[in-house]
């Protein structure tokens, strides 16, 4: 007996048959105002809402720097000054049934526009949706259930000593041990 077919009866499948998707390399903008910073906020799912910083997918051929001053004027239609790489994160992760694997580079900026401080809310657009942005204070992630700041390790970067400047390397997140995770059977 083959041994993908031993596996197949225990109810495994074979690590070279699951779907993998591409890398993705994003840049993201910590955007700060006293003790919280600007935040996507996604819909709750399973009791959980999703917060991430505002920025997106680095094109091709563009350097991430350009990148996310690219999506925060795409997205919140604002420019931003005094931007400084403070890491990068490497994240793996189960996303719809497949692998997911981001590079992030996780900059950190101010809003040339000082009105957009005082709103409580931030509209913004992303393709062809719209979404809400909040002022979230780093503290409201710390051992809470029901809201969570991605991609993961960013809060633990976040935390660090206030501003990241500890960071010299790139951060490894693995969000799971997906080899035994991604062999189940579904």
């Amino acid at each position: 007996m083959r041994k993908s077919e031993s596996l197949r009866r225990e109810g495994l499948i074979p690590i070279s048959q699951v779907q993998v998707r591409r890398y993705r390399a994003s840049s993201l903008c910590i955007i700060r105002k006293d003790d919280s910073i600007l935040l996507e906020q996604f819909a709750e799912e399973n009791g959980v809402t999703t917060f991430r910083p505002v920025g997106g997918t680095i094109e091709y051929g563009e350097d991430s720097r350009s990148a996310v001053i690219r999506e925060v004027k795409e997205e919140i239609d604002q420019e931003i000054t005094g931007v400084r790489l403070l890491g990068i994160v490497e994240n793996i992760f189960p996303h719809d049934g497949q692998i997911g694997h981001e590079f992030d580079f996780i900059y950190e900026a101010s809003l040339l526009d000082a009105s957009v401080y005082e709103q409580e809310i931030v509209y913004g657009v992303e393709g062809d949706r719209t979404f809400t942005a909040v002022w979230k204070r780093l503290g409201d992630f710390k051992n809470n259930a029901s809201c969570r700041l991605v991609p993961d390790g960013l809060y633990e970067m976040l935390i660090g000593d206030g501003k990241a400047e500890h960071l010299s390397e790139v951060r490894h997140i693995n969000s799971k041990d997906i080899l035994p995770y991604w062999t189940e059977k579904r």
